[in-house]
């Protein structure tokens, strides 16, 4: 089969390679379509601060935010049938480990994690794998794994009806913030993005206010929340001013929620004072412990395809990964 293989730091190529075969308790998938992470190129570059060094030692199959269908089952598999459309996790929790039963199964110490899946075909553990409705394509099917992690940034932020919101980056995880929080019953919300594409998505989806981070924007949220501050601040771009910006955004016992992944070695300053005078609340994302049930339920009431912008041949992953560097696209999709 033909799959993107990373051979050490920045040396990524589709190659040959033979089809995985699953185990018991895994089934095999001829994936459909694999979304690129903005964690794709930090783990290219070795800069994902989760990826120690040693691992670059061995080739990997990169890839993890798949669909596809159904090929063969592993001897225990049950309850999915040769054929069956789903959707994935890149992992599955063991359930035995402290974290596990302790309502953290994002931090399981014996997680099953699935082979790579910018490939031709791909296994997973049965805990991975979702099954798709009929009224949910391949397409929309792939974004389970973020639309997974939007509603756990959701969950942490605590927006309620009538709720002020500010979303920085309109990047998929950012407009999935969008759509979610209006869901949740933000009433007034803002967001800020450099790119004036992705702005006019934004405002499509049903923002109040779209701004480049470039103006003022605190004066805008102002404006906005009658002099207030928000109640909740989504930064979900990657940006470090923009991270360090939220606290400013945030209104009095307001919520920041910093729903990015950013270099291992940056550091923020936060101001004590303004932490105390205004009481506010910093919370952080680490991908999705039990939300994609409610992820699965989402995906055929979200406009995900508004964050469709490109679908490029595996053949191509190379000229994706150069697109992905131009901050141009929302969401480019693999198809093998």
């Amino acid at each position: 089969m033909k799959a993107a293989v990373l051979r050490g730091i920045g040396n990524l190529n589709v190659e040959d390679v033979p089809e995985p075969e699953p185990g018991p308790d895994e089934v095999k998938i001829k994936i459909g379509f694999c979304g690129l992470c903005g964690t794709d190129p930090e783990n290219m570059e070795g800069r994902f601060g989760l990826i120690p060094p040693e691992a670059y030692l061995k080739p990997q199959i990169m890839g993890h935010e798949a669909s596809g269908t159904i090929v063969a089952l592993g001897k225990n598999i049950k309850g999915y049938k040769v054929g069956q459309r789903v959707a994935c996790d890149f992992k599955g929790a063991c359930g035995n480990c402290y974290y596990c039963r302790n309502k953290m199964e994002h931090f399981c110490q014996g997680a099953h994690r699935a082979s790579g899946s910018f490939a031709d075909y791909a296994v997973y553990p049965e805990s991975a794998i979702y099954a798709l409705p009929d009224n949910v394509s391949l397409e929309i099917g792939s974004f389970l794994e973020p639309v997974s992690v939007a509603v756990h940034a959701i969950d942490i932020a605590g927006i309620h009806p009538g709720s002020t919101v500010a979303i920085s980056g309109a990047g998929p995880i950012g407009l999935l913030c969008l759509q979610l929080a209006l869901r949740a019953g933000a009433s007034r919300v803002m967001v800020s993005e450099p790119v004036a594409g992705k702005r006019e998505v934004a405002k499509k989806l049903g923002a109040d206010v779209t701004a480049d981070p470039k103006e003022n924007l605190e004066e805008i949220g102002l404006k906005l929340t009658e002099g207030r501050g928000f109640d909740t601040v989504i930064e979900a771009s990657s940006d470090l001013k923009a991270a360090k910006l939220a606290i400013s955004l945030a209104g009095k016992c307001g919520m920041v929620v910093w729903a990015a992944v950013y270099p291992v070695e940056a550091e923020i300053g936060v101001p004590p004072f303004t932490m105390y005078a205004k009481e506010l609340t910093i919370r952080s994302v680490f991908v999705s412990p039990y939300s994609f049930p409610r992820a699965l339920n989402l995906l055929p009431k979200l406009d995900i395809k508004s964050l469709i912008t490109d679908i490029m041949p595996l053949k191509d992953i190379k000229k994706a990964f150069k697109l992905h560097e131009t901050r141009k696209p929302i969401k480019i999709l693999i198809q093998p």
